[in-house]
């Protein structure tokens, strides 16, 4: 699912800085591929804490350099993005509002694969 959500959210996140910069200027293309990337790297740290946390090889370690990582460095860069770089904040959340959105398709695609049950209305 992870390898997926890489593709198609790099996918649509570069036709989203297309657009953006043709329709807004490149500053907002700029800002949409920041907010596209960062969000991806935020889901692929999420992916791996949770993988530490709730996988087979539990690490207390790696959990604690998970988080870290996740809500201490990538937070830092996203401050740093948006106060120092200009990047506007408009379309950085533009860029992370697509990637979410991919996730939460490719979510919804795969769960026409799951089971349904329905209860009995006797």
């Amino acid at each position: 699912w992870l390898k997926g959500l890489w593709m198609w959210g790099a996918v649509i996140t570069a036709l989203s800085v297309v657009v953006a910069a043709a329709g807004w200027g490149l500053q907002a293309g700029w800002g949409v591929l920041a907010g596209g990337l960062w969000d991806l790297l935020n889901l692929w740290c999420l992916a791996r804490l949770l993988g530490a946390w709730l996988g087979p090889d539990r690490s207390t370690r790696r959990v604690v350099g998970w988080v870290l990582v996740k809500f201490v460095v990538l937070y830092v860069m996203a401050w740093l993005l948006l106060v120092y770089a200009a990047v506007p904040i408009m379309a950085f959340g533009v860029g992370f509002t697509v990637v979410l959105m991919t996730a939460m398709g490719l979510l919804i695609a795969q769960a026409k694969h799951l089971a349904v049950t329905i209860p009995d209305e006797r």
